[in-house]
């Protein structure tokens, strides 16, 4: 993933360019389509209810497998739930497909960076630290679409403050699309909360994360480290610095070349390059998935079956 602000500052921009394809009608729509624009992700944070936290592979599950079927399934959820429920259901698909649109654009980018970083031969830096490398490219990113879009830090402008928002009604209509679209998608049986239980923690989460003082930072990381003995700290790599930067050194704004690792294709683009290009097909992309025939052959031609990731995952690739 992009981290959490830029998928959600994207989803600001997709709705002030396509309010002819995206009509957000009232706030909880509003909420909807941002909560969408977050995607699979808050899945991977019901670990921390440890009741729960087996749901937690759904959230890879979709990322990585079968997205022109999940998409076409969500869908059908959606022009399945009560009719006073599928305008909040439809907008927050469509932030959902937006989610894979800048996933599947800017991934490539991110993970050429964790590539290249963890095989420079940099001891104690090696492919195993890929996860965490990636993970501090997103965040520096992160922090530099944040000074960017609003001159603020997250001393000012704070994550768990200004993400994820949703009623619980909305949450429990969203939960609805979530059951129905793992069982016709993976064949997988899930609670029927999984998906407010998952939002739920993930906004617990973004509070434990949040520090302004790097002097904090530290003091975590280096509990954590010690804890569990591994050399690089996951607090480190998600947690927002306060950083007054509207560049990333990870940026490539001198648009330097880069190989994608999934298909071997060579690119300059910068990242800005790269969130432009999904922000001038996001209107095309809502259009599609908001279109009554939208289903599994609709979804196939929009998706090119490029997963989350941005590599190649056929609909009926198997599911472990």
């Amino acid at each position: 993933m992009p981290d959490i602000l830029t998928h959600d500052f994207f989803a600001r921009d997709v709705a002030d360019r396509a309010k002819a394809e995206l009509p957000l009608a009232t706030l909880d729509e509003r909420d909807a389509f941002l909560l969408g624009s977050q995607g699979p992700d808050p899945l991977f944070y019901i670990k921390l209810y440890p009741l729960m936290a087996k749901w937690a592979q759904l959230g890879s599950l979709m990322h990585d497998k079968r997205p022109a079927s999940l998409l076409a399934a969500m869908r059908e959820a959606v022009d399945r739930l009560p009719k006073r429920e599928k305008d909040v259901g439809a907008a927050y698909l469509a932030g959902f497909s937006c989610h894979w649109l800048l996933d599947s654009t800017v991934h490539p980018f991110v993970n050429a960076w964790a590539r290249s970083l963890t095989h420079a031969g940099v001891p104690g830096l090696g492919p195993e630290c890929a996860g965490k490398v990636h993970m501090e490219v997103e965040r520096d990113l992160d922090e530099a679409v944040l000074y960017r879009k609003t001159a603020k830090t997250i001393a000012e402008y704070r994550p768990f403050a200004n993400t994820l928002h949703a009623s619980r009604q909305v949450l429990a209509i969203i939960d609805k699309i979530y059951f129905y679209a793992a069982l016709w998608t993976y064949d997988k049986p899930v609670d029927p909360t999984t998906f407010s239980a998952s939002v739920s923690c993930y906004r617990t989460m973004l509070r434990l994360l949040y520090a302004t003082r790097d002097q904090h930072r530290s003091v975590i990381a280096s509990l954590e480290r010690a804890v569990t003995g591994a050399p690089y700290s996951t607090y480190s790599a998600l947690s927002h610095r306060v950083r007054a930067s509207a560049s990333s050194e990870f940026d490539n704004a001198e648009h330097r070349a880069w190989t994608n690792p999934e298909t071997g294709a060579v690119s300059r683009d910068s990242f800005e390059d790269l969130y432009d290009r999904a922000l001038d097909r996001a209107p095309s992309v809502v259009s599609a998935v908001l279109s009554r025939d939208f289903g599994d052959d609709a979804s196939r031609a929009l998706t090119g079956d490029l997963n989350f990731e941005g590599a190649p995952a056929a609909s009926d690739a198997p599911v472990a």
